[in-house]
């Protein structure tokens, strides 16, 4: 049992190494945005509209937290993402292999993903969040008549 874990915590350890320069910039990403902006995303940023991952950190602590329920009127695509994020995760540190059809699980993953944002923008969006449209964001801050546009087009 103490090799297996040693086995899971090299490999774990060994991603990190590997990634450590991807995880350094998303970190300073994360910060800046952060304390710049107050916000995460930069398509909110930019255009003040969701983007199809919006809600779905809060999502998936809400599952993991039991509160289903929550978790799914946030995103109904927290319970596929981190049933798929641990299935690799078992692939790949537990048992220490390939993971089995990754390429068609994120293919698939994607697609629905989209599906349920292009269906929830259609249906819920702006009354309800995380769907909802951010004031102040670039466009609508540095380009006349953004707003305007929008109100015309979409009633927002």
């Amino acid at each position: 049992m103490k090799n297996r874990l040693e086995d899971i915590g090299r490999r774990i350890a060994s991603d990190l190494w590997d990634y450590k320069v991807v995880i350094l910039i998303f970190l300073a990403y994360y910060i800046f945005m952060h304390v710049v902006f107050h916000a995460f995303c930069p398509l909110v940023l930019t255009t003040g509209f969701p983007c199809a991952g919006c809600g779905m950190t809060r999502a998936i602590f809400f599952l993991l937290t039991g509160q289903f329920a929550r978790s799914f009127r946030l995103s109904p695509m927290a319970f596929p993402v981190l049933s798929f994020l641990l299935y690799c995760g078992v692939y790949r540190y537990v048992l220490g292999r390939k993971i089995k059809g990754f390429y068609i699980g994120m293919i698939v993953l994607v697609a629905a993903l989209l599906i349920v944002y292009v269906y929830r923008m259609y249906t819920i969006f702006p009354n309800r969040p995380p769907y909802v449209y951010t004031r102040g964001n670039f466009l609508e801050s540095h380009i006349p008549y953004y707003r305007e546009f929008l109100r015309r087009l979409l009633g927002i």
